[in-house]
């Protein structure tokens, strides 16, 4: 549920202000006087409050609003040389103060920080699709149970299990790539080992299970684990208890797996290549996160949330226009929200922070619309066309890079070492 943000404000045009930078990212309610404001203080998450009200003082609005509602967070305004009675407003538990004017990305930045955790900014729930996804998030986040997330590659299955996570109090978050773990050194790297237990083993190691004791343990790509190491999960989830290789003692882990997988599971099973038991015992909770051209109405939010990071990165703003909005919500996007952040770091370099819908073009995967069909006119390009608008691409990154091919690179998401063969093969020379 998107938070909601009371501005109490009696300046009225103030108060639109605070409403309009807000809204972005919060449902938002205006009362221009204390009154006004009492009757929504049980329902709000969030106050942006002005000390000097017709109807009294803001100072009093604090103990009233945190004692209804102890988790709301407050943000005192307040005029230049009333800064005093602003670490008054502290003292009884507002969360921070800003001076007018106030800087209004200032504003929105302090609200995403205190009403979010940064693994939450990710997660545009415009969609109803999404918003269901983050609730059932929030409501297995503070149990011990293991949560089962899947969806396809792209689609933000790391940054959901870092939100569950965020909100289950435990303090470390430690991730394996079960895909990237060669089959014999799995269950060492999992379960740990004796010095001796096997050719190489020259010390004691502690695997992750007994490192993330008490912690998260997030096992990415869960359908690549080798069957052969599937049992000794299940046995660890089943009881919390495991044995290192070499070892004739049981361990404990207090552990709290989530695991992801963009497979089907189901399938899986069926073909012999993932135990059922272990399957049932690990989607306790499943979520599922729906491809993104199936979640339109998160793509705009996406975007400029995006956009955001890359001024922060970039130190310029970046634009993007009307039609270039509607064209990513027109697009199938078959990487998913990594490749929407993809198109636009790489037609941020392309047009010098000013995006149109030709410079989103150039990079959509060609024949692909959002209901996957191919279009014949629009997006259909010859090989000469491609190279074309590669080269150009290339040449713009090298300008913006000031010439220098590895933050070119960087810029384009591609290695060096490909860049230079591209540099090569279109006679760019600099």
């Amino acid at each position: 549920m998107t938070p909601s943000i009371l501005i109490v404000e009696d300046n009225k045009k103030l108060g639109e202000l605070f409403k309009e930078a807000l809204s972005e990212h919060f449902v938002t309610h205006l009362a221009g006087n204390l009154n006004r404001a009492r009757q929504y203080l049980a329902q709000c998450q969030g106050i942006v409050l002005d000390l000097q009200l017709p109807d009294g003082d803001g100072l009093g609005l604090i103990s009233q609003a945190r004692a209804e509602n102890p988790g709301c967070v407050i943000i005192v305004v307040t005029a230049y040389g009333t800064v005093k009675r602003a670490v008054d407003a502290l003292s009884l538990g507002a969360a921070d103060f800003l001076e007018k004017p106030v800087d209004l990305e200032e504003l929105c930045e302090k609200f995403l920080h205190l009403l979010y955790p940064v693994e939450a900014r990710e997660l545009v729930a415009e969609s109803p699709a999404m918003t269901r996804v983050i609730n059932l998030a929030r409501q297995v986040a503070p149990t011990p149970f293991p949560v089962l997330i899947s969806g396809p590659t792209g689609a933000g299955k790391e940054i959901l299990a870092r939100f569950v996570h965020s909100l289950s109090k435990r303090e470390k978050f430690i991730g394996l790539n079960c895909a990237a773990v060669p089959g014999e050194l799995a269950d060492s790297l999992l379960f740990g080992h004796l010095r001796g237990s096997f050719t190489g083993a020259s010390e004691a190691r502690k695997g992750l299970v007994a490192a993330a004791d008490g912690h998260t343990l997030f096992l990415d790509e869960i359908g690549e684990l080798p069957v052969a190491l599937q049992p000794k999960l299940l046995r660890f989830l089943d009881s919390g208890e495991f044995m290192p290789i070499g070892s004739s003692r049981t361990h404990k882990s207090r552990a709290r797996i989530i695991a992801a997988t963009n497979r089907d599971l189901k399938d899986e099973v069926k073909n012999g290549n993932f135990r059922e038991d272990l399957y049932f015992r690990l989607s306790t909770f499943p979520i599922e996160i729906p491809p993104l051209r199936q979640r339109k109405e998160d793509i705009a939010p996406l975007a400029r949330f995006h956009l955001r990071r890359l001024f922060k990165m970039l130190g310029y703003h970046v634009q993007i226009s009307r039609e270039a909005l509607d064209f990513l919500e027109g697009y199938h996007f078959p990487g998913n929200v990594r490749e929407l952040f993809n198109m636009l770091d790489r037609s941020t370099v392309i047009s010098g922070g000013n995006i149109r819908k030709t410079h989103l073009e150039t990079l959509a995967e060609p024949g692909l619309t959002c209901n996957g069909e191919t279009d014949g006119g629009l997006y259909s390009e010859s090989r000469a066309e491609t190279a074309r608008r590669e080269k150009e691409m290339i040449i713009a990154a090298l300008s913006a890079a000031g010439g220098n091919k590895a933050a070119a690179a960087r810029a384009l998401r591609v290695s060096y070492k490909t860049l230079f063969n591209k540099m090569k093969k279109y006679g760019i020379d600099r």
